[in-house]
């Protein structure tokens, strides 16, 4: 009975954390199939209806009450936008302080969701790897939980391949941008729990695609790109947090990784707007620019599920 009472106050704490994400819709994108001449299904996970505009508020929950069951001080974080302004806005939830390490030049309108939630923001002369570093630094000196792509987020995260594993429709594939390789990881556990082996298809800028250089190499080997570039904040990733899981699971899924430009995520981002009224972030763009390579490799009547990671409304 004792147990059972602790468990039910943990759940109703749970609850308190939340801002209402997850269940976000799958949107059939008929408009796009046209425009391909596309004879299978291409739908969108809009991913940008989560409260702060990305999925990554899924997995700041779960971080989030870490945080609190540890009885740590605050939160701290390194990000190249949308985890500052997801953590800052549910540590503001739970009275936790927040603080957020960015690298130079990241989107303001990114920087000011979380500045107008209270978060500290730190900018760093430098790559994501290297906030990595000055935000571990910080969590060790203030009692911090370190937050981040790592084993607690993707937790959080698993709820969309759940999500796209109970819809009643059966994908062949699922595209998803990769940077840190994190939600691609999170939704193919989430999907092997319903035992669906849907195809992983992963994309990435041209200058920041340490995973698909690797993938093109017989040994698999990721070799670090010190200073990635690419328009993409979310995907400007050199040295991959879950790059060894994602490319395993990619080839766990008979998958692969293809690579976009900017100026094939710009027009795709335009693409989406003007045919389907979906406005969404570079990254997010950058599954629909991976589909002219994609449709040229898989079945052409195949049931194709592109992860609409981030609000395109952060970048302008």
């Amino acid at each position: 009975m004792k147990n059972q009472k602790i468990m039910k106050n943990q759940n109703l704490f749970f609850k308190n954390i939340k801002l209402g994400e997850n269940n976000t819709p799958l949107l059939r994108l008929k408009n796009l199939e046209k425009y391909l001449r596309y004879k299978g299904e291409i739908w969108g996970k809009a991913e940008y209806m989560n409260p702060t505009g990305s999925f990554k508020d899924r997995g700041s929950v779960a971080e989030i009450q870490v945080a609190l069951n540890r009885k740590k001080k605050g939160i701290v974080c390194a990000s190249t936008g949308n985890m500052a302004a997801s953590l800052a806005a549910y540590s503001a939830r739970m009275n936790l302080k927040c603080v957020v390490v960015v690298p130079q030049n990241t989107p303001k309108r990114k920087l000011s969701q979380a500045e107008n939630f209270g978060a500290k923001i730190i900018e760093v002369k430098g790559n994501y790897d290297q906030c990595v570093n000055k935000a571990k630094k910080i969590a060790n000196d203030l009692n911090f939980l370190l937050c981040g792509d790592y084993e607690t987020r993707r937790k959080g995260q698993r709820s969309i391949g759940v999500e796209i594993a109970k819809s009643g429709i059966n994908f062949d594939a699922f595209i998803v941008p990769i940077g840190n390789g994190t939600v691609g990881s999170a939704i193919a556990e989430g999907l092997k729990k319903y035992n669906k082996n849907i195809q992983m298809i992963g994309v990435q800028g041209k200058g920041a695609n340490p995973l698909t250089k690797a993938w093109k190499t017989k040994n698999k080997i990721i070799t670090i790109i010190k200073e990635p570039k690419t328009a993409a904040s979310a995907m400007k990733v050199g040295n991959p947090l879950d790059g060894k899981l994602t490319l395993s699971l990619i080839m766990e899924s008979n998958g692969f990784l293809v690579s976009v430009s900017d100026k094939e995520m710009k027009k795709a981002q335009t693409l989406l707007a003007q045919n389907e009224g979906i406005l969404v972030e570079l990254s997010a763009a950058a599954t629909i620019a991976a589909l002219k390579l994609v449709l040229k490799k898989i079945s052409k009547k195949a049931k194709i599920v592109l992860i609409l990671t981030g609000s395109g409304l952060k970048e302008f």
